[in-house]
């Protein structure tokens, strides 16, 4: 909990310091000009050579959604890159989805969802050339939402062996290309690990008072 707790504000600090520099964290990905479809936002991806993290912003879906942001990370140096997780923004940068994507739509190289948690869990954009803020916001929303990506990753394999095909026939059918996906309110989630921390400390403290 206190992990949860401390990721979600600064989590909270770095997305008002982007919001201070550049506006919203969609400006702060995109630029100030006509954001186009399908286009990567920076154009190279953002690339961390120490952690082995990568990612980019782009929009094409409906709803909604402005546009999304694609994670993901090499297990091991010089290895192919394995999706982890896409975040889906609203217009003012406000988080709004959690999902997943089919091995076909990403072309990765696709992992089971402990080895895919276990690289959520070590993903870094500190070396890349992303906002600093921008890289910080991204590393401490992935360790506030870690136990909804695990459950996340959980049900995109399961999702996948729902299908009754062989795994390697799964990955590139077609009909399936969002395996998981949760609607994320960010702002409640922040109130309510507040409220549960400071009822946790306030128990703490009430124990203490007890015991002396």
């Amino acid at each position: 909990m206190r992990e949860r707790y401390q990721a979600g504000c600064r989590s909270l600090r770095h997305w008002l310091k982007v919001n201070a520099r550049h506006g919203s964290l969609v400006r702060a990905c995109t630029g100030d000009g006509v954001v186009l479809a399908e286009r990567h936002y920076p154009e190279d991806d953002w690339r961390d050579p120490h952690s082995g993290g990568q990612a980019y912003y782009h929009c094409h879906r409906s709803g909604d959604e402005h546009g999304h942001l694609h994670l993901f990370m090499a297990a091991e140096p010089g290895a192919e890159l394995t999706h982890l997780l896409g975040i889906g923004l609203d217009p003012r940068g406000l988080p709004l989805s959690l999902f997943t994507v089919n091995r076909w739509v990403a072309n990765d190289a696709w992992l089971p969802a402990e080895p895919s948690f276990a690289l959520v869990r070590r993903f870094s954009l500190a070396a890349s050339e992303a906002d600093p803020s921008v890289s910080a916001w991204m590393d401490n929303v992935l360790r506030f939402y870690a136990p909804a990506i695990h459950t996340l990753l959980l049900e995109r394999d399961r999702a996948l062996a729902d299908l009754g095909s062989p795994l390697e026939q799964a990955l590139e059918d077609r009909d399936l290309e969002i395996p998981s996906q949760v609607a994320i309110d960010w702002g409640a989630d922040l109130d309510a690990v507040q409220h549960q921390w400071r009822a946790h400390v306030e128990q703490l403290r009430f124990s203490s008072r007890r015991r002396s």
